[in-house]
């Protein structure tokens, strides 16, 4: 098979008998339930009408779990931005416009729980201490509710593949809850987050340059387009922050995550 793209959890394979077919497989070592958990959402939001990659079936390939999802067209907007860095705005606002729109859906109680997802985490995070993770979690359950929109979990521009249409791509973190919290991780994510394995040093270098003005005119756009003020988005920056610690990173981006999180905390303590 022919390999035409890898990630972090997993490699992009070309289908070996139908052209409109992509083999996604995992790395060994990755969870199967968390595939069988992508593999579901995904359906759930293919059949809402959001332009998504159509998941096929699970399958298993040379000792790797993997899903067969059918072939879209298009290029990752990350890299899109990379190369036309004098358009930066315009490709930031078509983030916004999309995160907006499917924040317009209602998934009532099909997914996991965007507060009970973040809780966990926060339990699970070995870089805070007891007592710091039971402020977060108290704090969380004060925020305000809003459990019934669909949110992706991990948007940002290359997970937006740009071609004829727009798609949104790699729904594993998908959960119901709060768009404002899932906008707080975009930010977080646009603040400190690393490109992706594969990236070019050029691209690298301009997003890098480019990621504050990035942000900025995602979040201004977004608020444009929701009615929220930033404040409903800030106050949800310290338990997203939190709850990102227990996933894999470099030492430099924790480092900047556990800034950001001591500097609440004390706000807040």
């Amino acid at each position: 098979m022919k390999q035409i793209g890898q990630g972090r959890t997993a490699d992009i394979f070309e289908h070996h008998e139908d052209e409109n077919m992509i083999i996604k497989l995992y790395k060994r070592s990755f969870p199967e339930d968390a595939i069988n958990q992508e593999f579901q959402i995904s359906n759930l939001v293919y059949s809402l009408g959001i332009n998504t990659p159509q998941p096929i079936e699970l399958i298993q390939l040379d000792h790797r779990k993997g899903i067969i999802f059918r072939r879209i067209s298009g290029v990752s907007l990350l890299k899109i931005m990379g190369k036309s860095p004098l358009s930066i705005n315009k490709h930031s606002r078509k983030l916004a416009t999309l995160h907006h729109n499917l924040h317009g859906h209602h998934v009532v109680g099909e997914l996991r729980q965007q507060k009970n997802v973040l809780s966990n985490n926060i339990k699970s995070a070995s870089a805070l201490t007891e007592s710091e993770k039971n402020i977060i979690i108290d704090y969380l359950e004060k925020l305000p509710h809003d459990n019934n929109r669909l949110c992706h979990g991990d948007y940002h521009p290359d997970n937006v593949m740009v071609g004829e249409e727009n798609w949104i791509i790699d729904w594993m973190t998908g959960m119901y809850g709060n768009p404002a919290g899932d906008v707080a991780r975009s930010v977080i994510l646009l603040s400190t987050g690393t490109m992706p394995n594969g990236t070019s040093k050029h691209i690298n270098s301009v997003i890098n340059f480019l990621r504050d003005k990035l942000k900025k005119e995602y979040v201004r756009h977004y608020i444009e387009l929701s009615g929220l003020d930033y404040a409903d988005i800030d106050r949800w920056i310290l338990p997203v922050a939190a709850a990102r610690l227990v996933e894999w990173m470099p030492k430099e981006e924790q480092e900047q995550l556990l800034k950001i999180i001591k500097e609440r905390l004390r706000a807040v303590s």
